[in-house]
């Protein structure tokens, strides 16, 4: 059963926030010792107990969400979400972000087309 997560971002930023709704207090954390581009949210009260429940995702900029990061992501046993907002049901949290990148712009400024 997917999780119900909901999607905002603003001027590239890109956060998915799952079970909005219920009360948690989250802590970042990254899954591994690599520095992770990206603040992966976890239920602090499980996390202190040494437990990972994953709560939710956010990316600075869309430009950081790259296919790499997205595999590493891919190898995480994070929950399916369904995403209203993108029209998203039983996805992969990579499989919403690579929707996101596809759909919201940078916050970098883009380079001017050459003629």
């Amino acid at each position: 059963m997917a999780v119900m997560t909901r999607l905002y971002h603003s001027d590239g930023l890109v956060e998915l926030s799952l079970y909005p709704g219920e009360p948690r207090v989250r802590v970042a954390d990254d899954p591994d010792e690599r520095l992770w581009p990206y603040y992966l949210y976890w239920d602090e009260a499980k996390l202190e107990r040494g437990e990972r429940e994953f709560v939710g995702i956010e990316v600075f900029d869309v430009s950081d969400i790259t296919a790499d990061w997205l595999a590493a992501l891919e190898q995480l046993d994070l929950p399916r979400i369904d995403v209203p907002e993108a029209g998203l049901q039983d996805v992969s949290v990579a499989d919403a972000l690579r929707w996101a990148k596809a759909h919201f712009p940078s916050r970098l400024p883009q380079p001017a087309p050459r003629h």
